[in-house]
Parts: structure tokens; sequence; C-alpha cells
């Protein structure tokens, strides 16, 4: 039986690892993705530009759902430690999801010790967490600490974002008709943060990419950053995403900087050309 297996809903873009010398088990947990009557599952095989080019032709709502207490009792299966990240509460029924799963699993696996993180955050902010998670996995930390040590390392994350297009929150009411033709027209960017409560939150506007990336690190900024880890993610925008790791670079040439390709969640919510940063900040 394996030592630690982390898992993740598909709320973060590491949909797939290996792990070195077999230190560690890794699973991602797929939501799915309803957009007119098709359904796509979001893991490594689906096709971005499918799901965005589905997605800008339906008129309608679509929607995401999270997945089954079933699913999430079975990832959870093949360790004596098990840690869960999901999606934000506020956002996503995941959270809730993999808890009735971790009381599945205890009726059958009593002595498997398990925890469920509530990420509060979606996509970035979520890879950091559990990329922390694999490096502790490696050391020979107890469960306890383990725990204890992400909470901690939690304190110390946090994540912004900047949208390019609406549409999709147009249609599902998060945002007016008339602001998301605005911001379409007039080359307006989205510049957004979370909530300590894992709630979406506009903290500004700019015209033009080059303008909302300085806004977007500003933010960053405002809210602690000083030069630590950032993962940069996008929705097949690698070159913004390159762009705005330079404008990092320029005041913090030491800061580790990678770059991912969003997954479906995340374009889901972020659509084309949205970028997605996680970051530690003091």
């Amino acid at each position: 039986m394996t030592k630690w297996k982390i898992v993740a809903d598909s709320g973060s873009n590491i949909l797939e690892f290996t792990a070195p010398d077999n230190a560690f088990a890794y699973e991602s947990v797929p939501l799915m993705l309803n957009i007119g009557t098709d359904v796509y599952v979001d893991n490594k095989d689906l096709d971005l530009n499918t799901l965005l080019d589905a997605m800008e032709k339906e008129r309608t709502a679509s929607s995401s759902a999270c997945p089954s207490p079933n699913a999430y009792a079975q990832a959870f299966e093949g360790a004596e430690n098990v840690l869960c990240f999901t999606l934000s509460s506020g956002l996503s029924g995941s959270y809730n999801s993999a808890m009735l799963g971790a009381n599945m699993l205890k009726e059958t696996h009593p002595d498997v010790n398990l925890h469920i993180f509530d990420t509060l955050s979606a996509g970035a902010e979520m890879d950091l967490l559990v990329h922390k998670a694999f490096d502790l996995a490696q050391t020979g930390i107890s469960f306890d600490e383990m725990v204890r040590t992400l909470k901690e390392y939690h304190q110390h994350t946090d994540i912004v974002f900047m949208l390019e297009s609406v549409d999709n929150l147009v249609k599902n009411g998060r945002l007016s008709k008339l602001v998301g033709s605005m911001i379409g027209l007039l080359g307006i960017r989205l510049i957004g943060v979370r909530t300590a409560e894992g709630k979406i939150e506009l903290a500004t506007k700019a015209k033009g990419t080059k303008r909302a990336m300085k806004s977007l690190l500003e933010e960053m900024q405002k809210r602690g950053y000083q030069g630590g880890k950032v993962i940069v993610t996008h929705c097949l925008n690698p070159e913004s995403a390159d762009n705005f790791r330079q404008l990092i670079l320029e005041q913090y040439p030491q800061a580790d900087i990678s770059i991912l390709t969003m997954d479906g969640l995340c374009t889901y919510y972020a659509q084309r050309n949205g970028l997605l940063i996680g970051y530690e900040k003091n």
C-alpha cells in the first residue's frame, strides 16, 4: 500500500503526475462541463479548443457538475495517508462531495488518515498547494505535521486573474449583458481576486493587455507578494503568460515562476486568453 496519496478535483490544472521513486500516488477527479446538450469530462483528454468553440457557439447558460461522493471514495483508496484538495466551497459542491466520499471510505477503511482541504480557490492557487504536498510527501513527514504545514502554507498563498472575455459570465447571469458588451467593444480587461470566504470579487478594470498586466502585478503586491513562487496559467495564451512572467522578473529576478496551460474547468470560467495567477505572499 502506498504511504501517501494526493487527490485533487480538476479545479487544479495538475491532471496527472508521476512521483519520483514512487514516493506518492496522485489522482485527479474530474468535474463535468455541460455545454448545451453535450457533456465534457474535464480530464487530460479534453481538447480545449473544442470546449471553447462549443462554449462560444452555445447561446444558453452552461454549467459545471462536481464529482460524485463515490468517485471521491474510489480515488481515496490505496494509501495509508490521503490528502484531498477541492475547489472553493463558495463556488462548487466539490468539497461537500469529497467529505461524503471520505465518510464512505472510513466505513470500510477506518484506519486511513484522510484530510480534505477546502482551498477557497481554484486553478493556480490549488496547483501551489498540490505541489507543496508533493514536496512534503517526499520528506518522511508525519500525517499530522503534513496537515499542519499545509494549513500554514495556505495562509501565504493567493490568486488573481485577468479576463479578456466574459461571455460565459453573462450567459450565467453573473454579469450584465451591457457590461459584457462594453468589455468586448472597448478592449477592457477585468482584474479579479478571491475573498477570504472563497468567492470571486472584481478588483479593478484596465484597458488593453499591457495595462491589465501591470494592474495584475500591482494587485498581487497589494495583497502581499514580495517575490515568492508564482504559477501563471493561461487559456491558450502562452504569449501573454510569458509576458507576465517577464514583468514579474523585472522587479523580482529571483522569483520561481512556472507557466501552465489551464484545464477544462479553469478554461470554462476564464475563457479564451484568460490568465489565472497563483502566488506565494508574505
